[in-house]
């Protein structure tokens, strides 16, 4: 999968077996970064629990935008462990073969309308702008709020090209 060995070691090793045991399973991007900077993954993690506990704004929705992301980018294992994720969490096949076609998802309109503008900021960033952002404020979204929405659609383009450079013959992570 990769081209370097990841050996954890004995301290990273529990940190990963925590997650597992939450999880259900360690990503194996998850365990390169954790193997490649500890630090980082440590900040990365927080970034995690930090959406799991917004205050404002749905944890699966951001499942929902590293779905239509991975999906759109071709980034099989996202798309396929944030399936898996929302599945577990109680979403239908239906549900979210029908968010990837029309970006519809299965939430209040204050939040479709988020989905909506996040998209258009990560793959129309040149038309997005201060009415797109005005419309969001009207809805009851600050300016935080929209910040995080948007930074964690983009982070995923960040750590997949990370996962990219490490990943053997440029290949494409899959579940196993």
């Amino acid at each position: 999968m990769f081209f370097i060995d990841i050996e954890l070691k004995p301290q990273q090793q529990k940190v990963a077996d925590r997650i597992a045991e939450k999880l259900g399973v360690m990503p194996p991007q998850w365990k390169l970064l954790l193997y490649l900077n500890p630090k980082r993954f440590e900040i990365f993690m927080e970034e995690i629990e930090y959406l799991l506990d917004h205050p404002h704004i749905e944890p699966d929705f951001f499942a929902f935008i590293r779905l239509g992301v991975a999906d759109r980018e071709g980034f099989s294992y996202c798309k396929s462990f944030n399936t898996k994720l929302l599945l577990a969490r109680g979403y239908e096949r239906l549900v979210l073969k029908e968010f990837l076609k029309s970006g519809e998802i299965p939430f209040d309109e204050k939040h479709k309308l988020l989905m909506q503008k996040v998209l258009k900021a990560l793959y129309e960033a040149v038309e997005f702008g201060e009415a797109d952002i005005d419309k969001l404020k009207g809805a009851g979204w600050s300016d935080e709020d929209i910040f995080d929405a948007i930074d964690h659609g983009a982070f995923l383009f960040k750590y997949y090209r990370v996962m990219k450079a490490y990943m053997a013959n440029g290949g494409n992570l899959k579940l196993p």
